[in-house]
């Protein structure tokens, strides 16, 4: 913009009201005051920053108010929880000649589980594996909580290691 532009600072008075009182007045610059802040540089940096800002809150409340792929959230699974598998009609029908295939081996968080359920004396439903520590390939630490009696909810940290014959508790 150059100095001799008028599009902001004309020349004759910016507003010209019907005969009025103080409130037609009032109300005439303050319907003037976006374009006398624009007439200066730090005004228009102001009203650039303003504007900015508003888009960008209302890009990111778009973006909370929009629901996340239901196939993103089926792949999510909290630690401790088996992947649960529809049964199959060929399952059922096992002949007793075949021995029932164990699920997938298991990890870390389920073996710590059982172990810390067995030394706190409660069932393995009422332990929960919270968060996963990788020490180094063949070591994890486990955090657990158990559910126990009355308002205890003994927590630790349960070292696994990964041997041959898959976790176990050392």
């Amino acid at each position: 913009m150059n100095a001799e532009s008028t599009v902001f600072r004309a020349s004759r008075p910016a507003v010209v009201v019907a005969p009025g009182g103080e409130g037609a007045r009032a109300a005439a610059w303050l319907l003037a005051w976006p374009m006398r802040l624009a007439a200066s540089p730090l005004g228009r940096r102001l009203l650039a920053a303003v504007a900015l800002g508003v888009v960008l809150v209302a890009t990111v409340g778009y973006l909370y108010d929009s629901p996340d792929p239901a196939a993103a959230a089926g792949g999510f699974r909290p630690a401790g929880l088996a992947v649960e598998t529809p049964a199959t009609p060929a399952a059922d029908r096992q002949s007793a000649a075949a021995p029932a295939r164990k699920g997938p081996p298991a990890g870390p968080s389920e073996v710590a589980a059982a172990w810390f359920a067995a030394r706190q004396k409660v069932a393995v439903d009422k332990v929960r594996s919270l968060q996963q520590r990788r020490i180094s390939a063949t070591e994890t630490q486990v955090l657990v909580m158990a559910e126990a009696t009355g308002s205890r909810m003994p927590s630790q940290y349960v070292t696994v290691r990964k041997g041959p014959s898959g976790w176990k508790v050392p």
